[in-house]
């Protein structure tokens, strides 16, 4: 299988995360990493503060970045190894079919549920044989 295949996992992520920016962020965040804080991911991202920040606040309850232990507000990229190659696998992907991408998070836009969705993307289930 070619390595910027899109499988039944690295499908089900895409269709799971709440909007562009999200998934900006989160490449973001695992391409620099650093302290992220609202804002200067809004910065980065060219968004309000607010909207930078609730986007961390989804990103840290999908179990994809962690709190900063001394610095209130701050967050670090820091996923389970499993879930790790998977956000490799996404950003592989994305960055040789991005309206592709672009259009599958973009169709399937349902913003509440969603954001529950893109949380539950990260948990990993036994799968049933």
């Amino acid at each position: 299988m070619s390595p910027n295949a899109l499988t039944d996992d690295l499908r089900r992520l895409i269709f799971a995360i709440p909007s562009i920016p999200h998934l900006e962020a989160l490449l973001l965040m695992r391409r620099e990493p650093q302290d992220w804080e609202a804002p200067r991911l809004a910065q980065r991202l060219y968004l309000p503060t607010e909207r930078a920040a609730h986007i961390l606040a989804d990103l840290l309850a999908a179990q994809l970045c962690s709190p900063v232990e001394d610095a209130a507000g701050a967050y670090r990229y820091a996923p389970a190894p499993e879930t790790e190659a998977l956000v490799e696998s996404l950003q592989r992907y994305y960055s040789s079919h991005l309206i592709e991408v672009t259009n599958m998070i973009h169709t399937n836009s349902r913003p509440h549920s969603r954001i529950r969705e893109f949380a539950d993307a990260f948990k990993w289930r036994k799968r049933k044989p």
